[in-house]
């Protein structure tokens, strides 16, 4: 109380970024390949309509920083605030079941997550 030092944990969610584009980019130039930025799926300058530009994310996290927040998780366009709470605790529990990371797009545990998601949804 009182210090001038704080810390957050910022979750961003989907965020339309350049950062797969400049990626593609310098695989490409590495290659001596063209590149066309078109190639990319989604980058600032061809935001993709479920995701966030950065402009949003830094706006959301200074509000919840002044509501004195810690954890800053950042909504987007594409999925509602139950649905990224539950996302996050399939993911937790990746860790303590071992599951492989990210699990809910690996085959083996897909429709399982989908259950999962079903089941604990609030009615």
């Amino acid at each position: 109380s009182g210090g001038k030092l704080r810390a957050a944990l910022l979750i961003p969610g989907w965020v339309n970024t350049s950062i797969v584009l400049k990626v593609m980019r310098d695989k490409a130039e590495a290659a001596g390949e063209t590149f066309n930025k078109d190639d990319a799926f989604f980058h600032e300058d061809k935001p993709a309509s479920g995701a966030w530009m950065p402009s949003q994310v830094i706006d959301f996290m200074i509000a919840e920083l002044e509501k004195g927040k810690f954890y800053v998780v950042c909504p987007d366009n594409d999925v509602d605030r139950e649905t990224d709470n539950l996302r996050m605790l399939w993911t937790a529990n990746d860790i303590i079941q071992d599951r492989p990371p990210l699990s809910r797009w690996h085959p083996e545990y897909k429709d399982k997550f989908d259950d999962f998601l079903k089941t604990n949804r609030i009615k």
